[in-house]
C-alpha cells in the first residue's frame, strides 16, 4: 500500500486493519513510526508484512447453529459432611421423577435440596442448579447476549441447556422467582416425558427434550416469597417434606459426627421451637442447620462441658434474628424449653 492509499484511510479503518492482522501494541507503534519516517522522506512505504499474531485466549467454540453457545451441564454430585441419611419420602421422589417434574415443599433444613442432588448423582444425571433467592428472572433461565471476540453472541443458560439436552435442573427457593421466570416455566414444562414442548432462545425455537426433569424446592410462608401459580404447580408432582425432628433429626446429627452427648438437647430444642412456630407462638422458624452448627462450635471450643451445647444453640439461633421483639420472644421460649427439659429429668 502506497502513501496516497494510506492517506485516504481514516483512523478507524487503520485501527480495523491492525486488529484484523492481530497486531499487538508494540508492533503497531513500530509500523506507525516507519510510515511516518517514509512519509517525511517522501518515499512510498512498502506494504508491511503481516506479523505473527500475538497469543490470545481461544474463542468459544461456535454452536451448531452458529449463533447460540450452549454450556455443558455439570454432572450431579452429592458431597456432604457425613453419611447421607435417606428420608422416608425418597422413594416417592424417585418414582415421581420417572413420571415428570417434581415440587418439594417444606421448612428450611429438611433435606429437600440434598435429596435432589443425591438422587441425580445416584442415577448418573447431569444437574443444572439455579438459586432463586436473589429474585430469579427469565434471562437467568434462558441466557443472555454477551460480547465475545468482538461479536455479540447468545450465551444460553445452564437451565436452557439442560432442557435441550434432556438433563435435570433444580430451582432452589422457587417461590422467590420473578413473575417472568414463573411464566416461562409454565410454558415449557407442560409435557414432561413427551415431545412437543418448546421455548425461545435468541429468537430461535428450541425443543424441550422428553428426558428433561425440573425440580422446584420452596419454603411456603417465608418472608419474601410469592404465591406459586396454580397452573404451574399443576405441572409438577408435589411432595410435602416434613421437618427434620425426633429420630430423623438425631440420625442426621449422628451422620454428621455430632457427639452423642449433644444430640438430646439439640433434638429437644429444635422440636420444641418448631411446635411453637406451628402454633404461632413465635414468628421465626428454626432450621435444624442451627443445631448442627451449634454442635460443631461446641466441639471446636476448648471447654467440653456438656452444658456448652445449650449456650451455642442459643447463640446459633438468636444471632439470625434482627428484630429485637422477635429475638426476645424466642429467647423466652428457649428458656422455658430448658426448664421443661430439666424438670422432666428430675
Amino acid at each position: 500500500m502506497n502513501r496516497i492509499q494510506l492517506e485516504s484511510l481514516s483512523i478507524g479503518e487503520l485501527r480495523a486493519m491492525a486488529a484484523d492482522a492481530g497486531l499487538d501494541t508494540q508492533r503497531k507503534a513500530q509500523i506507525i513510526a516507519a510510515l511516518a519516517s517514509d512519509y517525511r522522506n517522501g518515499a512510498a512505504p512498502a506494504a508491511a508484512a503481516a506479523p505473527e499474531p500475538s497469543p490470545q485466549a481461544p474463542a468459544p467454540a461456535p454452536a451448531p447453529d452458529g449463533s447460540i453457545i450452549w454450556p455443558q451441564v455439570p454432572p450431579a454430585t452429592s458431597s456432604i459432611n457425613g453419611q447421607y441419611v435417606e428420608p422416608p419420602w425418597l422413594g416417592e421422589l424417585t418414582a415421581a421423577a420417572t413420571m415428570g417434574h417434581v415440587e418439594l415443599m417444606g421448612p428450611a433444613g429438611s433435606g429437600k435440596t440434598l435429596a435432589v442432588h443425591h438422587l441425580a448423582a445416584s442415577l448418573g444425571k447431569r444437574l443444572a442448579v439455579v438459586t432463586a433467592d436473589g429474585g430469579l428472572r427469565k434471562r437467568d433461565l434462558v441466557g443472555q447476549r454477551e460480547l465475545v471476540g468482538g461479536q455479540t453472541i447468545m450465551m444460553a443458560a445452564e437451565f436452557a441447556a439442560a432442557a435441550r439436552a434432556g438433563d435435570w435442573a433444580l430451582i432452589d427457593e422457587a417461590n422467590m422467582s420473578e413473575p417472568d421466570a414463573l411464566a416461562f416455566l409454565n410454558g415449557m414444562t407442560d409435557r414432561p416425558g413427551q415431545a412437543g414442548s418448546s421455548f425461545q432462545v435468541g429468537g430461535q425455537t428450541v425443543e424441550v427434550h422428553p428426558g428433561f426433569r425440573c425440580f422446584l424446592t420452596r419454603n411456603p410462608g417465608y418472608i419474601g416469597t410469592r404465591s406459586m401459580n396454580e397452573a404451574l404447580r399443576d405441572r409438577f408432582w408435589s411432595i410435602e417434606v416434613p421437618p427434620l425432628s425426633g429420630d430423623s433429626l438425631a440420625q442426621m446429627l449422628s451422620a454428621h459426627d455430632v457427639p452423642q452427648r449433644y444430640v438430646p438437647d439439640c433434638v429437644w430444642l429444635v422440636d420444641t421451637l418448631y411446635k411453637a412456630w406451628e402454633s404461632n407462638r413465635i414468628s421465626y422458624q428454626v432450621s435444624p442447620r442451627r443445631a448442627l452448627a451449634a454442635a460443631q462450635m461446641a466441639e471446636a471450643t476448648a471447654t467440653k462441658a456438656d452444658d456448652d451445647i445449650r449456650h451455642w444453640l442459643e447463640r446459633s439461633i438468636l444471632s439470625k434474628i434482627d428484630a429485637k421483639h422477635d429475638r426476645d420472644s424466642l429467647e423466652a421460649t428457649i428458656t422455658k424449653a430448658w426448664q421443661a427439659l430439666d424438670y422432666a429429668a428430675e
